[in-house]
């Protein structure tokens, strides 16, 4: 493995190079084919992930039998922590959205890296209380904001998350479908196909091709405002 991959993870970044070593020596690597399901909701929290390589959705299932998708992660990011760590069962599924290679870390080899780098409990928190004001504002934005508002707010954090600048504008390189789209927002894949076009027709994005280019993010943040 390429240490600089690990680096690219948080809870390693400020590791000396024999600690990445440690790490490596630690980490089973796992290549998982697109749209296959990694870890789900409510299986025993034995190991620890790091995504090496590609793009997963976490997403839980409402009391409905409908799936809520929570987040989109990307390489550099990690998920499996929370059940290693109060040694409770998972609680959401990972879905690949692109073929994907993941470092897998046992729950006893976790524990131990935690006790001997203190580091990786602070960069943990960080990362958590970030992904905790995450859900928070995702649940206010169900609560308080239109589906025009919601779909807004998901293209403009896609684009922080996964932008390419392009003359155009700013071009989403990770590609979702309505339904997976319409499972982040809480509506229907229908109303989502509707909202996209009619932001067409009004120049804030660009559907010409597979990748939804954000030509006006201003426009779709008054949206939100």
């Amino acid at each position: 493995m390429d240490l600089s991959v690990l680096r690219k993870i948080p809870l390693f970044a400020e590791f000396s190079d024999e600690q990445i070593a440690e790490v490596e020596r630690l980490v089973q690597v796992r290549r998982v084919p697109k749209h296959q399901i990694i870890v789900y909701e409510g299986d025993p929290g034995d190991s620890f992930y790091a995504l090496l390589k590609g793009s997963v959705a976490i997403s839980r299932m409402t009391g409905e039998g409908k799936e809520t998708i929570l987040s989109i992660l990307k390489e550099g990011d990690f998920f499996g922590e929370m059940a290693l760590l109060d040694s409770s069962q998972r609680s959401a599924s990972v879905k690949t959205l692109t073929d994907v290679e993941v470092g897998i870390i046992t729950r006893s080899d976790f524990h131990n890296l935690l006790a001997q780098n203190p580091s990786i409990g602070l960069a943990l928190v960080a990362t958590l209380a970030t992904r905790l004001r995450e859900a928070n504002e995702q649940i206010a934005a169900s609560a308080y904001q239109d589906i025009r508002a919601r779909l807004a707010s998901l293209l403009l954090k896609l684009a922080a998350q996964f932008g390419e600048e392009v003359p155009e504008g700013t071009r989403i390189t990770q590609r979702l479908t309505n339904q997976e789209m319409a499972s982040m927002v809480g509506t229907t894949r229908e109303t989502v196909n509707r909202t996209l076009n009619k932001f067409w027709d009004e120049q804030l994005i660009d559907m010409r091709t597979a990748h939804i280019v954000v030509k006006d993010g201003e426009g779709l943040r008054k949206l939100i405002e």
